[in-house]
């Protein structure tokens, strides 16, 4: 059985539409778990207008999205488990599909693309997701955020078990929630179709985001624990400086990227008391140029290395790469490849070098309407 999880909130001018995209879902064996979280509308008579055994209805006052979810996550009885927009859609054989992914036992959850839809239900734009290994994670939720569609995730419960959303986070919830679980032993499952309608219009609480409320959630994942356990960190190379040093610059210019800049410069504050060397300040020097986007700068910072690492090789890269001199930043990423071929970041930023050179897409579907 799959428990669907859907919290509402003065929802009532939609619910009616997405009860019934769940009630039609070609998989029957189904609850429907609605946590009423306070509504002042009519959204209470609109559920009760519903006669189906599979609807189990919770009400409370209004303590919030996390807090609903985690009522539902209490009262779920089923085998895998969803989180449902209250105002979004799911195409009929969404579960069918999802549920055949998670064929391994070893999957945890399967997820979707997701095609946007405006208030009043037209197309307006789609979200393209992948697979990803629990080992980058980490590295990819500082640099990006979830490299997921939250919405449309189907877990296996025993991924989620003992896990529930911080209800002090206010917006961002499903993002640090989501993370705790990838970082697990679960691998996911990509189905590259848009099973999933998430429907933006004025009152989403993703419209509401302030960059308070959005950085909040990755304050709490950049402990120096989580840093030091940088995939790129314990790569195998000639890094000899101090972990958490190298770790706090890293992850400041991941979120300088993001726009958080106060976080971004806080990081670099810390580090400071960790130079102990000349190579350590050089290192410091050249990525405060990237921070800062003095790009020839981190270049000079990053030649006067006599030894250079993986580290430095890719940072370096990343420089000339952002000075659109991609034949010398492709030989650099090369050559942090050959130092450590476990190392992603390089990867990842050869494959963006491609991809501004000419991007092809295996998928031509869409050629045939321009």
């Amino acid at each position: 059985m799959i428990s669907v999880i859907l919290p509402v909130y003065n929802g009532e001018k939609f619910l009616k539409d997405t009860l019934e995209s769940l009630l039609v879902q070609t998989v029957k064996d189904l609850e429907i778990i609605i946590i009423n979280d306070g509504s002042t509308d009519q959204s209470e008579q609109v559920i009760k207008s519903f006669d189906d055994k599979r609807i189990r209805y919770f009400k409370q006052e209004n303590k919030g999205v996390a807090s609903a979810f985690n009522v539902g996550l209490t009262h779920s009885k089923g085998e895998f488990i969803t989180f449902h927009g209250a105002d979004d859609l799911s195409l009929p054989n969404r579960f069918e599909r999802l549920l055949e992914g998670l064929c391994d036992k070893n999957i945890g959850y399967s997820h979707s693309d997701m095609l946007l839809i405006s208030e009043t239900g037209q197309p307006f734009g789609y979200w393209q997701s992948f697979n990803i290994s629990p080992d980058d994670i980490y590295p990819f939720f500082l640099n990006v955020g979830t490299p997921f569609n939250n919405a449309s995730i189907l877990f296996r419960k025993e991924a989620v078990e003992g896990i529930l959303y911080d209800e002090s986070i206010k917006v961002g919830s499903d993002t640090d929630y989501i993370v705790k679980v990838a970082q697990g032993k679960w691998i996911p499952y990509h189905i590259p179709e848009p099973l999933y309608l998430y429907r933006r219009h004025q009152t989403n609480v993703t419209n509401q985001k302030s960059q308070e409320a959005l950085s909040r959630h990755v304050k709490l994942n950049i402990t120096d624990e989580h840093l030091e356990a940088l995939g790129e960190l314990n790569a195998r190379g000639e890094a000899d400086y101090q972990k958490l040093f190298a770790a706090k610059l890293i992850a400041g210019i991941a979120l300088s990227r993001r726009w958080m800049m106060n976080e971004a410069y806080a990081l670099f504050y810390e580090a400071i008391p960790l130079i102990k060397t000349d190579r350590e300040r050089v290192f410091y020097e050249a990525m405060k140029g990237l921070i800062e986007k003095d790009y020839q700068r981190t270049v000079n910072h990053f030649t006067k290395i006599q030894k250079r690492n993986h580290l430095d090789e890719n940072y370096l890269g990343e420089a000339l790469l952002s000075m659109k001199k991609y034949d010398e930043a492709y030989r650099h990423f090369m050559k942090a490849l050959e130092m450590e071929p476990s190392y992603r970041s390089p990867m990842q930023n050869i494959k963006a070098v491609g991809m501004l050179k000419s991007l092809n897409v295996i998928d031509k579907h869409m050629y045939r309407y321009k």
